[in-house]
């Protein structure tokens, strides 16, 4: 006998078949229906999203081959790819700053979203990798929905150092004054605007100079940074008790010079910059630049043009000698190289020269620029200067003396001389050289004919030099009671004529005085000469 639970499963299991029979028969009469694949892609996707359905409208069939269905690449593009580019575009145009996670009052503020290399202050909220002793540009951020960037930045746009972050409801911020420390007027407070402000680092800026060194930490050369390449992104920031390091990417163009080419030339370079605020120091210091990459090599950079670093590579054979190689180090730009059998083809008999060791600070002779008399031949050469004494001869030296080599720097103007200031045939008064201890910079130098054949040597130097100028009277004569000290700037032309032993000046031209009347002589076109007073 069959139990009542028995018969109520049966009873179950036959409803279970029929529903699921009329299911089938229902899926099968519909595909019965549909007479081509067309069809079938025509049916209304209602589950499927905006995205899916343009992908699956779009992998529609062009044509057919014998292989296959061939579907079109470009309509796949034109219709999914710009939505999906809408998609990941879209960027919150606000961010909800809370004080408290600052550890501050709990003010909530809603502020236009800043870009990635900025860090916002506003009311008690400030970003923490806002720091005193950095260089920031502060840039007012705008209402949100508009361009983060489209305020020019305060203080002239200019980056300047942040001294100090005041307390309470609305923080004052001091940046270092730029024009009078008593009337500094670089602060805003951080309530000012309701907008709030955005924070630019800048841990480099255009003039820095800074000394290249390779992987060997061997000097190679110097670098100036000429102009910025965008914004310099903050990476990391490092505080202890005794300083703060950041460290920023940056990219700049920079003037580079090595020293074995002696070739500047602009260059775009990035790297990671390293700064370090130390506790007892008001400014942050550039500690090195690294990973900087040229022409294809790595190198690092460390603040400041370090001189005794600078390498010169001589070789004998560029001017005809015996086949010999030196580097020295801890030359000046404007000095002569002279090492073993090197002497450098510019340093000429007859012109004027100081001598310093190259590691050394003091000049030889006492300081003293002396006209050099002869150069030696052989293996070492003799390099004769005028003598104190014409019976003690003892202002000589061999170019193998100092191991680390010589350099000669050219003096074309000394103290006391004295000269006539011409503009074109008119006499404007005279000038007396009162100080001339500034280096002087050989620019070129140049064979000219003579009229019997031979040739002239004439060197062109640049001059800079302080001196008297008494500005001429009507009828003759200077105002000797007039006389004013000026800084003289020119281009002194220096000849030496043939079968002559000594050089002298001929002219100073391209003059500029340090004064209110170059100003004057501008203005009316009027180019002043210097010539030497007989």
């Amino acid at each position: 006998m069959m139990s009542p639970s028995n018969a109520q499963e049966d009873a179950k299991l036959d409803a279970m078949q029929r529903s699921w029979q009329s299911k089938r028969s229902r899926s099968l009469s519909l595909f019965e229906d549909l007479s081509s694949d067309s069809q079938l892609l025509a049916m209304p996707q209602a589950s499927c999203s905006p995205s899916t359905k343009s992908l699956f409208s779009a992998l529609q069939p062009k044509g057919k081959e014998e292989e296959g269905e061939v579907y079109s690449l470009a309509s796949l593009q034109e219709q999914v790819v710009p939505e999906i580019l809408e998609q990941v575009e879209q960027q919150p145009t606000y961010t909800v700053l809370d004080a408290s996670t600052v550890g501050d009052f709990p003010a909530v503020y809603t502020v236009c979203s800043p870009e990635r290399h900025q860090m916002p202050a506003v009311g008690v909220f400030v970003d923490k990798r806002i720091v005193p002793g950095f260089k920031y540009r502060v840039r007012p951020l705008p209402q949100i929905g508009q361009d983060p960037t489209m305020h020019k930045c305060l203080f002239n746009d200019s980056a300047l150092t942040l001294k100090s972050i005041g307390r309470g409801y609305a923080r004052r911020f001091t940046f270092e004054a730029t024009d009078s420390l008593n009337n500094n007027e670089n602060y805003f407070w951080s309530d000012n605007r309701p907008e709030g402000y955005a924070f630019e680092l800048e841990v480099i800026s255009e003039g820095d100079k800074f000394t290249i060194f390779d992987i060997n930490k061997e000097a190679q050369g110097t670098v100036e940074v000429l102009q910025l390449e965008g914004p310099q992104f903050e990476i990391s920031n490092v505080y202890s008790r005794q300083n703060i390091e950041k460290r920023a990417n940056v990219r700049f163009t920079g003037k580079v010079e090595f020293y074995e080419t002696g070739v500047a030339k602009p260059m775009p370079l990035s790297g990671l910059a390293l700064a370090v605020k130390y506790k007892h120091k008001g400014a942050a210091e550039i500690v090195k630049v690294q990973n900087v990459v040229i022409n294809k090599q790595r190198y690092t950079l460390l603040p400041g043009i370090q001189k005794i670093h600078r390498r010169v590579t001589v070789k004998g054979r560029d001017i005809n000698d015996v086949p010999t190689q030196y580097s020295m180090h801890g030359l000046e730009p404007y000095e002569l190289p002279v090492v073993g059998t090197y002497v450098d083809p510019r340093v000429i008999p007859g012109f004027h020269y100081k001598v310093r060791p190259s590691d050394r600070k003091e000049h030889l002779f006492g300081g003293r620029a002396l006209k050099l008399l002869s150069i030696g031949m052989g293996y070492a050469k003799r390099l004769t200067f005028e003598p104190d004494s014409l019976l003690n001869p003892d202002n000589y030296l061999w170019s193998d003396n100092h191991p680390d080599g010589l350099g000669l720097e050219i003096r074309a103007v000394h103290k006391d001389m004295k000269f006539v200031i011409k503009a074109g045939d008119q006499i404007l008064g005279e000038a007396t050289v009162w100080r001339a201890d500034k280096p002087q910079i050989e620019e070129k130098m140049e064979k000219v004919k003579t009229q019997s054949g031979k040739h002239a040597i004439e060197k062109y130097v640049h001059i800079d030099v302080m001196c008297h100028i008494a500005i001429a009277i009507p009828g003759g004569g200077c105002d000797e009671s007039s006389e004013r000290l000026m800084r003289v700037y020119g281009l002194a032309v220096v000849r030496k004529e043939p079968n002559r032993n000594e050089a002298h000046v001929i002219r100073v031209e391209n003059v500029g005085l340090d004064s209110q009347l170059n100003v004057l002589f501008a203005q009316t076109h009027t180019e002043l000469t210097f010539f030497p007073k007989k």
